[in-house]
């Protein structure tokens, strides 16, 4: 046998070794500003942090083993599962030396859990396996009843998997998952532990509803029953929403709302609810009201379910982001410390380059104000060529209506006379796309809630039917002009077509148009209650060969129907310069 000395020198040596060893993390320290929601998680850590520093200032391996056994247990709670596992291996390698014992069957199991997490499935069992061995030998009964607990929890976790991807796992069932919670459960009543034996009524009760056995319910009670009578509120709200899920399952949501309701009770009298389990409950209760088909209800408590999953998710960022801040902290002060000289000289340096740094931005922004002013003037003086350009424009196409009116006066023959009073509103068409320029802020954009209507009613003006009051669907959408100059003659045209063949001779005429933008596409529909034409025939007339011009020059796609007056609509693709939504 060892002699104690050689035998603590032999255990130094190991631990330090351990503590080498590679990959292994460095202590992490504890949040400087804990979220308030949580709290007790962090305080847990930073105890835990401070023990694990007093183990290694004793040099005691025993200590320096469970303090990382600790960490573990905290970074798992965290769900930083990667950092858990090197703590739990790095009390596995200061202890495995010694032999087998229940601290090492615990950390395995630890460690079954922390896959299972994860949905590992072949690792959680090695380590299930090999934690069941451990205690198995030392005969810790209580030891013996956790290992089978969470053994079933892998076969019930390995069924869960294999239903979302058929075939993935083999060996694991839900049939093995209750024999090891019914092994579990014998130990238990022998041990007479009443927190052991309602948690194995708990895991048993959920593993009997995933299954569809009514036998969960008298479980899940007797579990309920045992938590209420050791007034733990933690359990009391997990197994009233388990009871909930069953009932929910068996489609009794009368029975189901009762257990949400004492859940929500306990929630709000002891104020004990975490994230998870409050947006268990939200979650529950909109399954609940689902079910009623109130889906109003359940509309609102799954908005409460995301908005836990969201503050959750905060509080871990807040609480990762306070730990690092506190860590950096910390480094500063040392670095601090150990070279104060040194960091006032850089300290001067410094403020000598934030100087410069200073003049140089001063005069940097100078020459930036005064770019802005050069850029400017030309910017106003660029919108004021524009703005002329499009009033010229605008002179001439009225200049252009002026000639061919006085033309069409002239003109004896009907079929020339109608020619040119169409060229006429064609050009008109145009000249209100520079018009609407002119007089509005917008340089080279125009308005299509207000640029229709305007065109539609000056054609129906033409035509001396202003009396008509066109139905109008549009968005405010803003086009560049070249566009808006197509969609304007296309819309023209379809205009003239009702005033000539449509409108005038229906006793109620309706003229519907309408413009909207989805999703990055324009829509333009057209329609009038006329008698419609035939395609083959129209198909011949110069403004139908225009219309289909236009539709090919914006690369649109446009549809006739005939039907009960004539129906068109076109869709194009086009990056408006503004789309109010």
């Amino acid at each position: 046998m060892q002699s104690r000395k050689q035998r603590n020198l032999w255990t130094q040596s190991v631990l330090t070794l351990v503590l080498l060893l590679p990959g292994i993390l460095p202590v992490p320290t504890a949040p400087a500003q804990v979220p308030p929601t949580g709290r007790l998680l962090y305080d847990k850590l930073a105890k835990t942090q401070r023990d694990y520093q007093a183990a290694m200032a004793t040099g005691d391996s025993e200590q320096v083993a469970q303090a990382c056994y600790d960490m573990g247990k905290r970074y798992g709670a965290f769900g930083e599962y990667v950092t858990a596992e090197n703590w739990y291996v790095r009390s596995l390698r200061i202890r495995e030396p010694h032999g087998p014992s229940e601290v090492i069957g615990k950390t395995y199991l630890r460690l079954s859990e922390n896959w299972m997490r994860q949905k590992q499935y072949q690792s959680a069992m090695r380590c299930a396996r090999l934690g069941m061995s451990n205690v198995r030998i030392v005969n810790s009964k209580h030891g013996i009843m956790s290992a089978y607990i969470v053994l079933a929890g892998v076969h019930q976790m390995g069924w869960k998997v294999n239903r979302e991807n058929p075939g993935s796992i083999s060996g694991a069932s839900l049939d093995s998952s209750l024999y090891y919670f019914g092994q579990a459960e014998r130990l238990a009543l022998k041990l007479n532990k009443p927190l052991d034996i309602g948690l194995v009524y708990y895991c048993k009760g959920e593993a009997l509803m995933l299954k569809g056995s009514r036998q969960a319910l008298p479980y899940l009670k007797k579990s309920y029953a045992i938590q209420q009578s050791l007034k733990q509120a933690y359990g009391i709200m997990n197994l009233s929403i388990e009871l909930a899920e069953c009932y929910l399952s068996l489609k009794q949501p009368a029975k189901a709302k009762v257990w949400l309701d004492q859940a929500a009770i306990v929630r709000d009298t002891t104020r004990h609810g975490e994230y998870w389990q409050n947006s268990l409950l939200e979650e529950t209760y909109a399954k609940l009201y689902q079910q009623t088909g109130n889906w109003q209800q359940a509309f609102a408590h799954r908005e409460k379910y995301h908005d836990y999953q969201l503050a959750s998710l905060n509080a871990d960022r807040e609480g990762a982001m306070s730990r690092i801040a506190t860590q950096y902290e910390s480094e500063k002060k040392e670095i601090a410390l150990k070279a104060q000289q040194k960091h006032l000289d850089t300290q001067k340096r410094l403020t000598l380059l934030a100087t410069l740094l200073a003049l140089l931005f001063g005069v940097a922004c100078v020459l930036l104000f005064l770019l802005f002013r050069k850029y400017r003037r030309i910017s106003e003086y660029n919108a004021r060529l524009v703005k002329e350009q499009n009033h010229r424009a605008k002179n001439n196409l009225q200049s252009i209506t002026n000639l061919l009116g006085l033309q069409s006066n002239r003109l004896t023959d009907p079929a020339a006379r109608k020619a040119v009073e169409e060229s006429l509103m064609r050009v008109e068409a145009m000249a209100l796309v520079h018009r609407r320029l002119y007089d509005s802020d917008h340089l080279a954009e125009v308005d299509l809630m207000q640029f229709i209507p305007e065109l539609v009613e000056g054609v129906l003006r033409s035509y001396s039917l202003g009396d008509i009051q066109p139905l109008y669907s549009l968005s405010p959408i803003w086009l560049r002009a070249d566009v808006a100059i197509n969609l304007g003659l296309l819309l023209n045209e379809l205009v003239t077509n009702a005033c000539k063949y449509a409108l005038p001779h229906h006793p109620a005429p309706v003229l519907e148009i309408g413009c909207q933008e989805e999703k990055g596409r324009i829509l333009l529909w057209f329609s009038d209650n006329g008698p419609g034409f035939t395609p083959t025939v129209a198909g011949n007339s110069f403004g139908m060969k225009l219309i289909d011009i236009i539709t090919k020059k914006l690369n649109g796609k446009g549809k006739f129907e005939t039907e009960k007056g004539c129906h068109f609509t076109l869709s194009f693709d086009v990056k408006p310069s503004f789309v109010l939504q």
